[in-house]
């Protein structure tokens, strides 16, 4: 008998490039195009968590956006359950988007204060028209709100009544309202008190376990990546330079740009800290509208060669399952 098909993972991400004009604006004004994000290649199963991190500037929410159709696509393809969604316009892609949600950084400023939380969670069931009745909707309001863990008289209330941590679990609850298989977690815990964050992250666990939820994590906190990925990409000047299992990536990294970020997070016990090898990189990211010619990393670089400045290195493994851009890997 022939092997049954693979299932198509949730989340499929194809050679996916972003651009945008800057320059003074006018009829006679001279106008530049860089691209934000090139050449960017992963994709996400089922169930599993894929950590986005870079510094500022790396472009991680620019592919999050690119995802979400948010930001329009200069080349590549983005494919939601093996549906081809990179041209999606009107209606289709309204539908596209009941099935993949968003998860702010900001739980402050993601929720409408004049609203209470039974009509904020309510809204994407009535806009998408998933309730039939008031009764229906409040029924399920209810059942999410439990879900996150609020208590039985959130619904009443208006987001100024909860605490930092508690607005992000409505932020969750309305991501949840449509029953999406993908969720774009940006920044999901910068925002909240440290004594929280590892409460909404175990939320986050625990609801994909339950309902076998895909996230993309764009963060820069590495511990908290390394506790909530399956898989890390590393992003560096809008291109991803490598992407492995957790553990591969903070046991053994190969690019020369994740040993640096490994190296900045500091570690608890003095002596251990005072003994690691430091990679500081030189200088700043470059600017995307002239980016640098061969790998973009080797103007900063310590182990950059002629071959580095000249020709940009491919994404390809370099032990099983981990891939890197580097001519001299780790």
């Amino acid at each position: 008998m022939p092997e049954p098909t693979p299932p198509a993972p949730t989340l499929a991400v194809e050679d996916l490039a972003v651009e945008y004009r800057v320059g003074q604006s006018g009829f006679l004004a001279s106008r530049q195009t860089f691209r934000a994000v090139e050449g960017v290649t992963f994709a996400i199963a089922r169930g599993e968590t894929l950590g986005l991190v870079g510094e500022s500037g790396s472009g991680k929410s620019t592919v999050g956006r690119a995802i979400l159709r948010r930001a329009p696509l200069a080349a590549g393809r983005v494919l939601l359950e093996g549906e081809d969604i990179s041209h999606a316009r009107g209606r289709q892609l309204q539908r596209l988007r009941a099935r993949m949600q968003l998860v702010l950084q900001d739980p402050y400023a993601s929720l409408n204060p004049r609203m209470s939380v039974a009509d904020i969670v309510a809204e994407p069931l009535i806009v998408h028209r998933r309730v039939a009745s008031k009764a229906q909707a409040r029924a399920r309001v209810a059942e999410l709100l439990h879900l996150v863990g609020l208590p039985e008289d959130a619904h009443t209330r208006y987001p100024h009544a909860f605490s930092g941590g508690q607005r992000q679990r409505i932020g969750i609850a309305r991501a949840l309202a449509l029953e999406p298989p993908l969720i774009v977690a940006d920044e999901p815990v910068s925002a909240l008190d440290v004594s929280v964050r590892a409460q909404v992250i175990n939320l986050m666990q625990d609801l994909q376990e339950k309902l076998g939820l895909s996230y993309l994590c764009i963060a820069h906190d590495l511990a908290i990546v390394r506790h909530i990925s399956h898989r890390i990409a590393i992003l560096y000047a809008g291109r991803v330079v490598e992407i492995a299992g957790r553990d591969a990536i903070y046991d053994a990294p190969k690019h020369p740009y994740t040993e640096a970020l490994l190296a900045a997070v500091p570690v608890t016990d003095p002596a251990v800290q005072r003994g690691r090898a430091r990679a500081v990189p030189r200088g700043e990211l470059p600017d995307l509208t002239r980016p640098p010619p061969g790998c973009r990393y080797a103007p900063r670089c310590p182990r950059a060669s002629d071959l580095c400045h000249a020709r940009q290195p491919p994404l390809e493994a370099k032990a099983p399952g981990h891939l890197a851009a580097c001519w001299h890997p780790g």
